[in-house]
């Protein structure tokens, strides 16, 4: 079954319609206005059969010549056997006259005659006797058909011209009216077809204040809501994947790491009298790695399950200590800012561990990454600074900043999601990790770019002395 465009299903019944009503009035018009005429030529017929029924003066062939001229028609009079007594036109004969013509105030048009080389309206009235030896006289009229028709066409065409230019525009308007109801629905049904293939941006809202307006914004909310459906699929997806392939890759490389930190103990054993620091360095890094993969192979991603007062100043001394070498080694000027008082909050040591590891490695591969793209000024020397201070009475702030570029734009709204990253071989799990530490220590994380720098501020409850311990949300 074909299918008729909503254009035409609007356009052809609004269009049928105003034609139908065009149409009509104009016929009805048309029809008025021959009646009209037929009733004006009638009464100047009476009229002129009045006037002349009345004179006192004998009907002379200039007499009726006058009332020609006047009047446009031609008569001719004649008596009782039908004899011409005067005529404006000699050529006519007129029909002998039937029984009981009527009076000058009962005259009725006749039909068309064809009399000489033209057609006539035809009518015969009575005319009264002048005198009492007078006979009875009978005046024959005849208005001729053209002038009629010409009368008739002066009625009847501007109607016609104006029902066409009436139905003109109607047309135009309609073909308006429906391209401005069917253009902002064609845009819907575009933007619901785009949706059906995955493409959820928002549409561009019409400008009118109407029902398609707000068909528009329903449409816009409803893409964003299934915007959100398949991100977080995606999310779950990913997370999916990432649990099915950690186990095996997190259980071969936590055997590699406790052969490689064994081969490296038995080797400060054997050499007790030649270490060096950059061994210790190392030998505290494998451990560090071997404590990741074991909390990968005891599916715990970020959870963390024993709390206790722990003292962030020295995890930070740790972590800065065990990622030194890896800032000297890129040329990166590594700054501890801790405050030296101790800072105590409730937590896991091993999940804080990894949350400032994550985000000082971050902190540095950003500023490696702008070093390489030649974002940094010449001369300039990369730097990674940590600060820790306590922001409020009941919250302490860690900030960790760095000449970096930022974040690709691209990433911003999906930064913290698993597998997400711009990095060229990241995993995009560092943030991700370091985000559910910070939300399970009932903390919070942001960012933010000031000028050339990039900082991350986490903000993380102090110990309440009142308290043996802080609810964790969302665990």
């Amino acid at each position: 079954m074909m299918r008729w465009p909503l254009r035409y299903q609007i356009l052809i019944p609004m269009v049928g319609i105003m034609v139908c009503a065009i149409v009509s009035v104009t016929l009805l018009h048309a029809y008025l206005s021959t009646n009209q005429i037929k009733l004006q030529i009638r009464d100047q017929f009476r009229q002129i059969a009045h006037t002349l029924n009345e004179a006192t003066f004998p009907l002379t062939e200039a007499v009726l010549n006058q009332t020609k001229g006047l009047s446009g028609a031609d008569f001719v009079l004649v008596g009782k056997n039908d004899e011409v007594l005067a005529s404006t036109r000699p050529d006519f004969v007129p029909q002998a006259v039937a029984v009981g013509p009527p009076m000058w105030n009962e005259l009725q048009i006749s039909d068309v005659l064809q009399t000489g080389d033209a057609p006539f309206f035809h009518t015969v009235v009575k005319i009264q006797p002048r005198s009492p030896t007078q006979g009875q006289q009978y005046l024959h009229i005849y208005y001729p058909a053209k002038e009629y028709r010409d009368a008739l066409s002066n009625a009847i065409y501007p109607s016609l011209i104006a029902g066409s230019v009436a139905l003109a525009v109607v047309a135009f308007l309609a073909t308006v009216i429906a391209a401005r109801v069917t253009r902002p629905l064609q845009r819907l049904d575009k933007k619901v077809a785009q949706i059906a293939h995955g493409d959820f941006q928002p549409m561009i809202l019409p400008i009118r204040n109407d029902e398609i307006r707000d068909l528009s914004i329903s449409i816009n909310q409803m893409a964003e809501l299934l915007g959100d459906y398949e991100d977080e699929i995606k999310r779950s997806e990913r997370l999916k994947t990432l649990g099915q392939i950690r186990g095996a890759i997190a259980h071969q490389l936590r055997n590699a790491v406790t052969g490689c930190r064994i081969a490296l103990d038995l080797h400060l054993r054997k050499c007790a009298e030649s270490q060096d620091e950059t061994l210790q360095v190392a030998n505290r890094q494998l451990s560090m790695i071997e404590q990741y993969l074991q909390s990968f192979l005891e599916n715990k991603g970020g959870d963390v399950s024993r709390f206790g007062p722990i003292c962030l100043n020295e995890i930070i001394s740790k972590v800065v200590s065990l990622v030194m070498p890896t800032a000297k080694h890129f040329g990166i000027n590594l700054e501890n800012n801790a405050a030296s008082d101790s800072i105590t909050v409730q937590g896991d040591s091993e999940a804080l561990e990894q949350l400032i590891s994550n985000l000082i490695l971050n902190a540095i591969e950003a500023v490696v990454s702008a070093e390489s793209e030649k974002d940094l000024m010449a001369g300039d020397v990369g730097q990674v600074s940590i600060r820790l201070f306590q922001s409020s009475p009941e919250s302490v702030t860690l900030e960790v900043q760095d000449t970096g570029a930022g974040p690709d734009s691209k990433i911003i709204s999906k930064m913290y999601e698993p597998l997400v990253t711009d990095k060229k071989d990241g995993t995009g799990l560092g943030l991700f990790v370091a985000r559910k530490i910070v939300k399970n220590h009932a903390g919070q994380i942001r960012w933010e770019r000031q000028d050339r720098t990039t900082c991350f501020v986490v903000e993380l409850p102090l110990v309440n002395a009142e308290k043996e311990h802080v609810e964790i949300t969302n665990r």
